[in-house]
């Protein structure tokens, strides 16, 4: 039987050879389980927004919101803007749940701004401020 013709190993800046089927040097083996990085994935809930049940979810929140951003909507000085991110109100990390009560429909620069604000608030204080663009209050 033939020897593997040696490869570059896959982690960037590398440089050395392999014939491992995954393409990692021995210094990088670690990096080839697909398996730990499944559960990477799962353990940040990024999982759960490839389901058929949350696309759902976000597409009813989307026709709901009517594709436009309720934050900005809903601003002292109304802007109507598109909207492109169905976004909890209250982070799941938070105890936030899937519920319509719990959504919302916002633009990327107002769920980029809440998602970095949100870090370091408590529940009641992003309730204070975002708990307005509730969906099921847009009805």
């Amino acid at each position: 039987m033939a020897h593997a013709t040696p490869k570059r190993c896959r982690q960037g800046g590398c440089g050395k050879t392999t014939t491992e089927r995954h393409g990692y040097c021995e210094a990088h083996q670690d990096q080839a389980s697909w398996g730990s990085f499944q559960q990477q994935q799962s353990r940040k809930g990024k999982r759960v927004y490839t389901t058929k049940a949350w696309k759902q979810t976000r597409q009813h929140v989307k026709n709901l919101a009517k594709c436009l951003c309720i934050n900005c909507l809903t601003k002292p000085n109304p802007v109507v803007k598109s909207g492109s991110i169905c976004e909890h109100i209250i982070p799941v990390a938070k105890g936030g749940t899937e519920q319509l009560e719990n959504l919302s429909f916002f633009c990327d620069s107002c769920a980029k701004t809440k998602t970095g604000w949100e870090r370091t608030r408590t529940v009641n204080e992003i309730l204070k401020r975002y708990a307005h663009t509730a969906i099921k209050l847009n009805l």
